[in-house]
């Protein structure tokens, strides 16, 4: 979780389901690759599904999109390179 709102997620959230917090959406989706990795499904998925708006880091939806999709390119990067184990 991340942005303006998460203070307000974490207080609705708080003993009822489990989350992380997060400084930005990079850093989300790498800690989401991470839980996903450790996972026992056949094949984890990172979705990226906002609650709320996040005009506080993004112009728009858009960019938004356009950070998740180079925070995972980049998480392939490291994966292909052997930095990180997929």
């Amino acid at each position: 979780m991340i942005g303006d709102a998460s203070d307000e997620f974490a207080r609705t959230l708080a003993g009822a389901v489990p989350f992380e917090r997060c400084e930005n959406l990079c850093a989300a989706t790498e800690a989401a690759a991470e839980d996903a990795a450790q996972s026992r499904a056949d094949e984890p998925v990172v979705l990226l599904s906002p609650a709320c708006a996040s005009f506080d880091q993004f112009a728009n939806f858009e960019a938004r999109g356009d950070m998740f999709r180079a925070a995972v390119r980049r998480l392939i990067a490291r994966v292909e390179a052997g930095q990180i184990q997929g």
